[in-house]
C-alpha cells in the first residue's frame, strides 16, 4: 500500500518545487498520535517532503526517474501541525557531484509559522521499477489540478 502525502503541487521549476499537504482528522495515525492532542508526526512531514522531491525528479525527467531517500542530514521541527492545518512545503535541489544522487533542502510552514527545516539526500531510480509512467503522469496531473 502506498500513502500519498502530497495533496497539491503548486509550483515546479528546474530545481525547486512547492506543494502542500492537508492534515485531516480522518487520517488513521492521528487517532493514536496523540489521543488527547493529535499532531502530525514529524516523520510523515519529512516523508511528504521526500515525496514532493520525487515528483520534481519525475516531472523534470519526463517521468523516467524517481527520488528515494537514503539519508536525512538535518530535520529540525519548530512547531506542530494539527488536524485542519495546511502544511506548505518548499524544496530546492542542492548540487551534488554524482548524477545518480540528489540532495534537497527545504522548509515547511503552517500559515506564517515555520514548521520544519529539512535537508536530505538519496538516489535516483527508474520510475517504472516502482509504478507505471502512465499512472505517475496521471497522478501528477491530478496533483497539479489538471485533468489527467
Amino acid at each position: 500500500m502506498r500513502f500519498l502525502l502530497v495533496d497539491r503541487i503548486e509550483r515546479v521549476e528546474d530545481a525547486a518545487i512547492q506543494g502542500w499537504k492537508n492534515a485531516a482528522m480522518s487520517e488513521d495515525y492521528l487517532e493514536w498520535h496523540f489521543p488527547e492532542r493529535p499532531i502530525v508526526p514529524g516523520a510523515l512531514i519529512l516523508e511528504s517532503a521526500v515525496q514532493l522531491a520525487g515528483w520534481l525528479e519525475a516531472a523534470s525527467s519526463d517521468f523516467e526517474h524517481w527520488f528515494l531517500l537514503e539519508h536525512v542530514t538535518s530535520a529540525r521541527y519548530y512547531d506542530f501541525a494539527v488536524p485542519g492545518d495546511r502544511i506548505e512545503i518548499a524544496l530546492t535541489r542542492v548540487d551534488t557531484d554524482d548524477a545518480t544522487r540528489r540532495a534537497y533542502r527545504g522548509e515547511t510552514k503552517v500559515g506564517d509559522k515555520r514548521g520544519a527545516m529539512l535537508e536530505f539526500e538519496g538516489r535516483l531510480v527508474a520510475l517504472d521499477t516502482l509504478e507505471s509512467r502512465r499512472a505517475a503522469r496521471r497522478a501528477y496531473a491530478s496533483l497539479r489540478g489538471e485533468t489527467p
